[in-house]
């Protein structure tokens, strides 16, 4: 039979007789910034909140041997040890007292280097530079990356008082399941039921159920249509809502598909769909009252429809979306409401339902009944979805770059033979181009700000760039060319990520130091830079680690190159540091400057360390470079936000460059 026990992560590490172990046929500790700093963030919203608990989730486990507590980990080895890696820092950076004897809680079987990882980690051999490549395979610097994630993130993060209250609340109201499978438990079996079990309920559907129930059984087949097609985010809305219907797509969108009607009704939508025979069973099928469906309810009626038709247009699979369809609806809910707040929670998937509550309340009477406020949102959305998959970035997936993929802007228009053509979004559709060709300068101003903000913002809940984009198409559009649009759009970018840097500088322009550096501070440099230098092959990607150019603990050969820093807070200076990521982070580990010059993929990632790697190649780096280039920095975003007005913008960058020259 199996025992389930609701605990507390201090009661899950601080039992003395319990041990975890993570079998040999589990995979590899594999979580990454992503996960978690959106665990940290989950766990931080829920403090703030004042919620008295929070729910991880399940740690299905099953005995070893004879010793009851004992525990062979299932299912959860990922968050289990992250909550690891999470007291680790309590301990080591924060100094907080944590359960006694955790350290040999958790195990990897089989994986010496993985269970020695952990090890040196708790024990501080690890040292402030990581494992050195001679050292660490590749389990052990992904354990290594979790921790150096989880360092600076929460360094930046989690400030002052909150530093004790975040670890009290985590230790003490982040609860999870512990469930103990029968010793005799056919985990073959087991596995298969967890991988073909039905897929629950999201938040999502049961919003996507109540907007439905208020309206007419013919209005919510259109309603489905137009939901299911902005809901296939990774596809051109054009293509999904139209499959196999160029007639339809031209009616719609125009002669050229690239725009949806200016004049677009709901009252259109529903007779396109009454015309077109689009057939939606999930509507048919189910009954629903015009009024507001209770949660209970949703969850008896609701089926979710079944997938359109990917007969048509396999290139168009080629593009993967910037975001799930759960924000976009949060984006185009803002846009909406004209709201605009800035807090984190707008775009918290977790409030779906409690802000589209708050938005058709039926108690706000406004003069707009509920059934015409769902008309209006459905036709906003398919609108926003429009000029989302135009103006928003994606990743593009090509035969030269199958793998990773390479950030595009393009719209669709009608190439020939009624196929489609995805172009450059400032491009003229009057001109024909290529779908590979290079993008023209202005698509290429908007891809790098836009670039720039993506791999800053990791988390969807803080793309509120996303929201100003769709809101400055919505208001413009109509009356100016694409070309025009992508300008205003990257100027209203521009703007915004000065105000996002100029919080985080001080009154007089000076960054913080070490990893209390924003990672803003970091990327928009790299942006001016890029900007000035007019490298058109630069591509920002996914950095998250912070990385000290001159070591944080020379070695000997380090100090007989370069020398004694004159002071210990010169490492830390904005000049010194750059951002890397962590894989990459471990390569440098304690090297020299000019060794980590050398590592030309490595320095690629960032036009601030290609400077800095070119001064350490023809000169030195010392406490006097350090300073130099610190100051050229400040300068530069000093000049570039109106903080200092002694200087211009130009001439900040060129003073930035002359190290170099």
């Amino acid at each position: 039979m199996t025992t389930a026990s609701l605990l507390s992560v201090d009661a899950l590490f601080g039992d003395i007789n319990a041990s975890y172990t993570i079998p040999i046929y589990q995979r590899n500790y594999a979580w990454d910034a992503e996960q978690i700093e959106q665990l940290i963030n989950d766990v931080s919203d829920a403090m703030h909140n004042g919620d008295e608990s929070y729910f991880l989730g399940n740690l299905i486990v099953t005995e070893r041997g004879s010793h009851l507590t004992d525990y062979e980990v299932i299912d959860g080895q990922q968050r289990l040890t992250t909550l690891y890696l999470l007291l680790t820092f309590f301990f080591q950076v924060w100094g907080h007292e944590i359960p006694g004897g955790y350290r040999d809680r958790l195990q990897y079987q089989s994986r010496p280097k993985s269970s020695y990882a952990l090890r040196r980690i708790t024990i501080k051999q690890l040292g402030r530079a990581g494992p050195t490549a001679d050292t660490a395979d590749d389990e052990d610097q992904r354990i290594y990356r979790g921790y150096n994630i989880i360092s600076q993130f929460m360094l930046q993060k989690i400030q002052g008082d909150d530093r004790t209250r975040f670890a009290a609340y985590l230790r003490n109201h982040v609860n999870l399941v512990r469930a103990v499978l029968p010793k005799k438990t056919d985990l073959n079996r087991y596995f298969e039921i967890m991988n073909t079990r039905g897929q629950q309920l999201q938040q999502v559907d049961i919003v996507k159920a109540r907007l439905m129930g208020l309206l007419s059984t013919d209005e919510q087949a259109c309603f489905a249509w137009v939901w299911e097609a902005c809901a296939d985010m990774d596809s051109y809305v054009q293509m999904t809502l139209t499959r196999e219907n160029p007639q339809l797509r031209a009616r719609l969108f125009g002669e050229d598909w690239a725009w949806l009607r200016s004049d677009s009704s709901f009252g259109e939508l529903l007779e396109v769909h009454r015309v077109g025979n689009y057939n939606a069973n999930e509507a048919n099928s189910v009954e629903f009252s015009d009024k507001w469906l209770t949660l209970d309810a949703a969850l008896l009626k609701y089926a979710a429809a079944g997938a359109p038709s990917l007969s048509e247009d396999e290139d168009n699979a080629r593009f993967r979306s910037t975001i799930e369809f759960p924000t976009l609806l949060l984006h185009t809910l803002s846009v909406w409401q004209e709201d605009g707040d800035a807090d984190d929670a707008g775009l918290d998937d977790k409030k779906l339902i409690y802000r589209f509550s708050n938005a058709f309340d039926p108690k706000i009477t406004d003069g707009v009944t509920l059934r015409s406020k769902a008309h209006q949102f459905l036709v906003l959305l398919l609108r926003c979805r429009n000029y989302f998959d135009a103006y928003v970035l994606k990743r593009q997936f090509t035969a030269t770059n199958l793998d990773e993929g390479d950030w595009s802007v393009k719209r669709l228009v009608r190439g020939n033979k009624n196929s489609p053509q995805y172009i450059n979004t400032a491009a003229s559709a009057a001109i024909e181009v290529e779908d590979d060709c290079e993008e023209d300068s202005t698509t290429n101003d908007l891809l790098l700000i836009e670039s720039m903000l993506r791999v800053t913002y990791t988390s969807p809940r803080t793309m509120h760039w996303i929201t100003l984009v769709l809101r400055t198409v919505n208001a413009h559009h109509s009356a100016h060319s694409a070309e025009s649009v992508v300008w205003r759009i990257h100027n209203e970018l521009r703007e915004y990520a000065r105000e996002e840097v100029r919080s985080h500088l001080s009154a007089s322009g000076n960054p913080k130091q070490g990893f209390d550096i924003s990672r803003i501070v970091f990327t928009y440099v790299d942006y001016l830079l890029a900007t000035a230098s007019r490298k058109r092959d630069f591509r920002f990607i996914f950095r998250n680690s912070i990385e000290h150019f001159y070591p944080q603990s020379p070695d000997t050969e380090l100090q007989a190159a370069y020398g004694v820093l004159e002071s210990r807070a010169d490492c830390d200076l904005f000049g010194n540091l750059v951002l890397i990521t962590a894989p990459d982070n471990s390569k440098f580990t304690n090297s020299l400057p000019s060794t980590k010059a050398n590592y030309d993929r490595i320095v690629a990632q960032s036009p601030k360390l290609s400077e800095m790697a070119e001064i350490a190649k023809n000169h030195t780096w010392d406490s006097s470079a350090i300073k130099s280039y610190h100051n050229k920095m400040v300068d530069l975003l000093r000049a570039d936000i109106g903080i200092c007005e002694r200087r211009t913008h130009k001439s900040a960058i060129e003073s930035a460059q002359c190290e170099i020259s």
